[in-house]
C-alpha cells in the first residue's frame, strides 16, 4: 500500500534518516528496496547497483509516534549522491511488501568510506558490517642462509669392550623365614572371617523387605496455544500460516479464532492480510483496531480515527451497512487527525439506515434536522 516518506541528512557525512509514515508494521526485521530510474542496473545493493531487486537490512529502525525511522549509512547515502528521486519499498518479515513510495533524495556530503572491491551476491544483505581487519604487515625478507660448511671427515670410534658385572663380589642376601610370615597371615585371615560370621549371625538385625512403589503417573502435556509455539514468535507462526496461501474467507475465520483466544497480535496480522485482499468483513474488523469508539477497545493498539475511517470507507463503498454506520459515527464525533464532517456523517448513516440498520436509525433520530 502507498505510504509517505522523507529523508533528513545528518551532520555526519554519509548518514541520513529515512522517515516513513502511515505504515502499520513493527520495526524489527524491516527491509528496504531502493530503485533509481536511470540505467539497467537500477536496484541498490551493498556492493553497488544490480539489475535484480535486493533487500537491505539497516542496523537500526525505530518507531517515533506515527512514523518509522530508518538510520542509513554510507552504503546507501554515498551511492545515492547526485540522484534526485528514488523508489522505496518496505518489506515486513514473513508478511511481504507493506509499503511503496517515491521520495526526493537531498544533497548531502559523502563519507568516502565505500570499498568497491568488496562484493557479495546475497539477495538480502545487512548494512554497516563490521569493518575489515587491517591486513597484517608483511614480514621482513628473510636473510640468506649461510652456505653449509663441508662435512667433517667421518670418524668411527673403535668398539668398546663389553662389560659384564660379576656377581661373585655382590654380598649375598640374608635368608628370611618366609614360612613363619605365611602362617601368621593365615591366622589373621581366619580370625577376621570368624568375627564377621559371629557379627552377622548374632548381632546384625536384618532389614525388612519393602515392595517398590509403582511409578507415579505423568500428567498429560499442556496444550500449546496456536499462536505461541515454543521457539517461534507470533510473526513466525502467522507467516507460516499465510505461506499456505489461504483464501480470504479462511483468513477471516482464522483471525476471529485468534481474537476469541485473546491472541490479538496474531488476529491483527491475519485481519490485515485478509483486508488487503478486499474482504469487506475483514476490513471492518481491521478498522476496529484503530477506532476510538470501539467498546471494548482492542488491547495494545493506539487509536487512530483517520486510519479507522480509511478502512471503514473501503467497506462502506462496497455496501457494508455496519461500515457505513461506524464511518458515520466517526465523522459525526471526529477524533485525532479526523475533523468533524456532519454532512458526510449524515449521508453514511442514511445509507446504513436504508439497509435496515437499527443502530443507524437511532443515531439519525438524535441528529438535528
Amino acid at each position: 500500500m502507498p505510504v509517505r516518506a522523507s529523508v533528513q541528512a545528518l551532520p555526519e557525512p554519509g548518514h541520513a534518516i529515512l522517515r516513513v509514515s502511515e505504515l502499520d508494521a513493527a520495526p524489527d526485521g524491516l527491509a528496504l528496496s531502493i530503485q533509481r530510474q536511470q540505467g539497467p542496473d537500477s536496484h541498490l545493493a551493498d556492493d553497488g547497483w544490480r539489475r535484480t531487486e535486493a533487500w537491505l537490512l539497516p542496523d537500526r529502525v525505530e518507531r517515533r509516534r506515527d512514523s518509522l525511522e530508518f538510520h542509513l549509512g554510507p552504503e546507501i547515502c554515498d551511492r545515492l549522491a547526485g540522484i534526485a528521486t528514488v523508489r522505496v519499498r518496505v518489506k515486513e518479515p514473513d508478511i511481504g511488501v507493506v509499503g511503496t513510495t517515491v521520495v526526493a533524495w537531498p544533497a548531502m556530503l559523502t563519507s568516502g568510506a565505500l570499498d568497491p572491491s568488496h562484493r557479495l551476491d546475497d539477495e538480502t544483505v545487512r548494512l554497516r558490517r563490521a569493518q575489515k581487519a587491517a591486513p597484517a604487515p608483511e614480514p621482513p625478507p628473510a636473510e640468506p642462509e649461510p652456505a653449509p660448511e663441508p662435512p667433517a671427515p667421518s670418524f668411527t670410534p673403535p668398539p668398546r669392550p663389553e662389560l659384564r658385572a660379576s656377581r661373585a663380589l655382590d654380598p649375598k642376601p640374608e635368608p628370611t623365614n618366609r614360612t613363619g610370615w605365611l602362617i601368621a597371615a593365615l591366622v589373621l585371615v581366619a580370625i577376621a572371617g570368624g568375627g564377621y560370621h559371629v557379627y552377622t549371625t548374632y548381632f546384625q538385625t536384618p532389614e525388612p523387605v519393602v515392595a517398590a512403589a509403582p511409578p507415579a503417573a505423568r500428567p498429560p502435556p499442556a496444550a500449546v496455544p496456536s499462536a505461541s509455539t515454543p521457539g517461534k514468535s507470533v510473526r513466525d507462526v502467522v507467516g507460516e500460516y499465510l505461506s499456505t496461501r489461504p483464501t480470504p474467507e479462511a483468513m477471516l475465520a482464522k483471525a476471529r479464532d485468534h481474537a476469541k483466544a485473546g491472541e490479538m497480535g496474531a488476529a491483527f496480522l491475519v485481519f490485515r492480510r485478509a483486508a488487503e485482499t478486499g474482504n469487506v468483513s475483514a476490513q471492518v474488523e481491521f478498522a476496529q483496531f484503530y477506532d476510538p469508539l470501539t467498546t471494548p477497545p482492542k488491547a495494545g493498539f493506539t487509536s487512530d480515527a483517520a486510519r479507522a475511517a480509511e478502512w471503514y470507507e473501503r467497506a462502506a463503498l462496497a455496501g457494508s451497512a455496519e461500515a457505513q454506520r461506524r464511518l458515520g459515527l466517526l465523522l459525526a464525533r471526529g477524533g485525532a487527525n479526523l475533523p468533524v464532517d456532519a454532512a458526510k456523517a449524515k449521508g453514511w448513516l442514511q445509507q446504513a439506515a436504508a439497509q435496515n440498520d437499527a443502530d443507524a436509525k437511532k443515531v439519525l433520530e438524535t441528529l438535528p434536522k
